[in-house]
């Protein structure tokens, strides 16, 4: 994704921090006193933790977080109609990495494995930007980013596997039935016929453990790979409401077609 910035598909990850910006600013009276992420409650998670990590906790409440919410929307935007390419998008990402630190400084709870992967991806580039922003450097970029998303998708696999419930077949009727995540109508089908249970969840956990593969695959294996990625978590984001998983695992998959051609070069 880093090699290319020409793609605008290289670019979906920011799409994820418009959402993000979106969301924090709708929540942004938790982090005044009394709120979930108030200073008091910080003070309790962060006893311990670096010294850095606490100085930048205690920054600011609300207000403090809506304008770096601001700031990140309209950075993240910069980046989408400009890209990584040119010397105002690295800018505007790099404005990115800070306030999203911030927000992970800030919040310490309540996390998700979207939010973990899109900074792993600010955190890179900043990375790719101090080894000289070169040709090299964006491809061991992108190079990282992939391994990075097959073992996300293997470790995960392997995790549904170890699982009795989602070898059982009963997970995602469960799941799908629960309050936070639910579809009721399906949930309510899918442990009415669990047959059809059992078929989607040994399909998620054998396409999730043998992702690693697509990358010494021949391209058409690899390109079916990423379909069903694409396919699995824009089901995630329509069904469970994981709208932001779409965007930061997807937003790799510019990396790990780079790396395949690397590769079988």
């Amino acid at each position: 994704m880093f090699a290319n910035p020409e793609f605008f598909a290289t670019r979906l990850v920011f799409v994820g921090l418009i959402l993000e910006a979106a969301e924090i600013f709708r929540l942004r009276r938790s982090f005044d006193e009394g709120g979930v992420f108030s200073h008091r409650t910080l003070a309790i998670l962060l006893d311990g933790a670096p010294l850095h990590i606490r100085l930048i906790s205690a920054l600011g409440g609300g207000a403090y977080i809506a304008a770096a919410m601001g700031l990140q929307a309209i950075a993240a935007i910069v980046v989408l109609a400009r890209g990584t390419g040119s010397r105002v998008g690295i800018v505007a990402a790099l404005v990115c990495l800070a306030t999203s630190a911030l927000l992970r400084a800030r919040t310490q709870i309540g996390g998700s494995g979207a939010e973990q992967l899109t900074f792993i991806v600010l955190v890179t580039f900043a990375l790719v930007v101090a080894a000289g922003d070169g040709a090299a450097a964006r491809r061991i970029g992108d190079a990282f980013l992939a391994a990075q998303v097959a073992l996300a998708y293997l470790t995960a696999g392997v995790t549904k596997a170890a699982s009795p419930t989602w070898r059982s077949g009963r997970a995602l009727g469960t799941l799908l039935s629960t309050e936070r995540y639910g579809l009721p109508a399906l949930g309510v089908f899918l442990v009415a016929h669990p047959i059809f249970d059992r078929a989607l969840s040994w399909t998620v956990i054998i396409w999730e453990t043998t992702f690693p593969l697509a990358f010494v695959a021949p391209r058409p294996v690899l390109i079916g790979m990423l379909s069903v990625g694409v396919l699995f978590h824009v089901t995630c984001a329509i069904l469970m409401g994981l709208n932001r998983f779409a965007w930061a695992f997807c937003g790799c998959y510019p990396a790990i077609l780079g790396t395949w051609r690397l590769l079988h070069q």
